[in-house]
């Protein structure tokens, strides 16, 4: 059996918890204890990270690595921190150390580009982000669109305000960290370039067609060209959903395969949809999400392993009005079409994924509902509909790909449960009923709830369980009880733990 150590981005379940409870193909999973890994916006235990990453990886086949959590100490503390390139880039020197003492373990690394969320708000930012966090993004956005000479008169006149308005101390902060970031992720892409790191992704988190982030990735993919790398480090849209990526890839290389994966999408006009939160076609990330998990996409249903069908209308919907909706998810969809492709492929062997993409941050109700009463939410091999488009194709691009190799059926039913509990009774539902009832009878605010376990919790397991059994009772008979959890106290993300019945 292979061993793989992970050293997650974060302590959240869906980079903590996912990778460990998917099905398994040959492969003993470790992941440093929970204790060592930070907590939001605290940074986890560099120092005890390091000791405990160089300890299992003397003995692992391969090490899944995210930079951000051993150089920063986590996602959030990427952005927040004040510490020098040269500190930091001495801990990401600790990978020479690691491949050096177990020079035939594989080494799978990431490390992402740093966003800039167009909203002011300080949750995963820094404090003063809630007072000037859409100025900075536009300021970016406006300096970008500059240095392209395409700044049309009336955002050159809203650039002359934010510049005069946007606090200066704030700005600079901002900036000289995204340098830092930037150049530090530089001499990563040597360790590429050296064969210390065996495969490397640059994931960006929240990103968008202008802006720092944009403005990063051309830096970026400047440097990865003149390094010789171009076929080698992959840039897209991503963050949360590459620790199962490399998980992927990893897993598929020791095993010696190449999954062929066909792709089907629900609108004709669907492959061409930038999808919220990302800066370009979605199909455009599809290419680099198979290839960075150590697939091959393929064009014809007959010489495909898995169909990755992917559900998208003509355009991306986000708090979308009754008649966008009717245009681009009633009209220029095929729902029909969409499920007989996936009988279809079921009949014909393969395994079908079903990457819920329609709506950010929730899945598409409408598609589960025809899934379940066609009888196929257990028929098919992965389902995902969860944040960002990326975040959902990494996980049905992952799971399809370990049930693929091992034939799970257990712990592919079992990852089913927690995919449909959660993206679809929770995400599509319960978290909006938790945020206008129990969140505000308690005092509460969906940012800042009371406690990991406490009533807010409480009550929104009471309607999870109660809309599970009610609407999706095939699925809830399953399902003995579900111990829930908010792990950063906030109702956007819950911890799921299930007790199934036979």
């Amino acid at each position: 059996m292979h061993r793989i150590v992970l050293l997650p981005l974060d302590e959240r379940p869906c980079n903590y918890t996912f990778p460990r409870i998917m099905p398994r193909a040959g492969f003993e999973l470790i992941e440093p204890p929970k204790a060592l890994m930070g907590l939001k916006k605290r940074p986890a235990d560099r120092d005890k990270l390091a000791q405990w990453l160089l300890g299992e990886g003397r003995t692992a086949d391969a090490v899944i690595l995210s930079l951000d959590t051993l150089v920063y100490g986590g996602l959030i503390p990427s952005r927040l921190h004040h510490e020098t390139e040269e500190a930091l880039s001495a801990r990401a020197a600790l990978v020479g150390q690691l491949k050096a003492q177990n020079p035939s373990c594989k080494i799978y690394a990431f490390q992402t580009i740093m966003r800039c969320p167009f909203y002011s708000l300080s949750e995963e930012e820094p404090d003063y982000y809630a007072q000037c966090g859409a100025a900075i993004h536009l300021f970016g956005k406006y300096t970008h669109k500059q240095q392209l000479g395409i700044l049309s008169a009336e955002e050159e006149r809203d650039f002359a305000r934010v510049k005069a308005e946007i606090p200066q101390e704030a700005l600079r902060d901002y900036t000289e960290r995204r340098a830092v970031n930037l150049r530090v992720l530089f001499r990563t892409l040597e360790l590429v370039k050296e064969g210390v790191i065996d495969s490397f992704v640059v994931p960006q988190d929240d990103s968008a067609p202008y802006g720092f982030t944009a403005l990063d990735q051309r830096e970026v993919k400047t440097r990865i060209r003149e390094l010789g790398l171009l076929l080698k480090v992959p840039v897209y849209p991503a963050a949360d959903d590459t620790g199962m990526t490399m998980l992927c890839r990893a897993v598929n290389e020791l095993n010696g395969v190449t999954p062929k994966i066909y792709v089907y999408y629900a609108s004709a006009k669907g492959p061409f949809v930038t999808p919220s939160f990302e800066d370009r076609s979605i199909d455009a990330t599809v290419k680099n999400q198979i290839l960075a998990a150590g697939c091959r996409r393929v064009y014809s249903l007959p010489e495909c392993d898995i169909l990755l069908a992917v559900n998208i209308g003509s355009e991306m919907m986000y708090l979308a009005s009754e008649e966008q909706m009717n245009e681009a998810y009633q009209i220029e969809r095929s729902l029909p079409e969409y499920i007989d492709c996936i009988k279809y492929a079921l009949s014909e062997g393969k395994l079908a994924a079903v990457a819920d993409v329609a709506y950010p941050t929730q899945n598409d109700l409408e598609l589960f509902k025809l899934l379940y009463d066609e009888g196929l939410a257990f028929k098919i091999h992965a389902y995902a509909g969860w944040n960002t488009s990326s975040n959902t194709l990494g996980t049905v691009i992952c799971e399809s790909c370990l049930f693929f190799l091992g034939k799970d059926v257990r712990g592919n039913r079992d990852f089913l449960l927690h995919r449909y509990y959660d993206d679809v009774g929770y995400c599509s539902h319960t978290r909006f009923w938790t945020d206008t009832h129990p969140v505000p009878e308690n005092g509460c605010t969906v940012f800042v709830m009371d406690g990991e376990r406490g009533k807010c919790v409480a009550a929104a397991k009471e309607e999870l369980l109660r809309y599970m059994k009610e609407n999706f009772p095939l699925i809830a008979e399953k399902v003995k009880d579900v111990d829930m959890s908010s792990p950063w106290n906030r109702t956007f993300e819950m911890e799921f733990t299930f007790e199934t019945l036979d």
